[in-house]
């Protein structure tokens, strides 16, 4: 049989929709996009081209936090913290660049969706 994962998982209207935000129009593009939106654990991505950057701004555009007029937050930031805390209190989407070997252990949990919900 002829199972194609990607017609499987998402559908041309989908992929046209993230061709439009900015997704290059690869096939290997088409399976990170897959990998992005259905994932159970929030992406780490590996972009040297920086269009995978391109794409999720665009995409969470609507939803994302600026400081500042910036919408991205350094690994480096002294208030990661904060900013981590006021998005996952609000329900906001918060894109950390500039990881590099080694990921804060802070974000462990968050990155495991270990998180307990409080109030609300």
């Amino acid at each position: 049989r002829n199972l194609d994962v990607v017609s499987f998982l998402v559908d041309i209207g989908t992929i046209g929709d993230w061709n439009m935000q900015g997704l290059p129009t690869d096939p290997l593009s088409t399976q990170n996009g897959i990998l992005v939106t259905k994932s159970t654990r929030y992406p780490l991505l590996i972009d040297p081209q920086g269009q995978a950057l391109s794409w999720i701004e665009s995409k969470e555009a609507d939803n994302l936090h600026t400081w500042n007029g910036q919408s991205l937050v350094d690994i480096a930031d002294p208030k990661l913290k904060d900013k981590l805390e006021f998005c996952m209190s609000n329900g906001r989407s918060l894109i950390i660049v500039g990881i590099e070997d080694d990921i804060d252990p802070m974000l462990d949990p968050v990155l495991e969706k270990q998180i307990i919900r409080k109030g609300k």
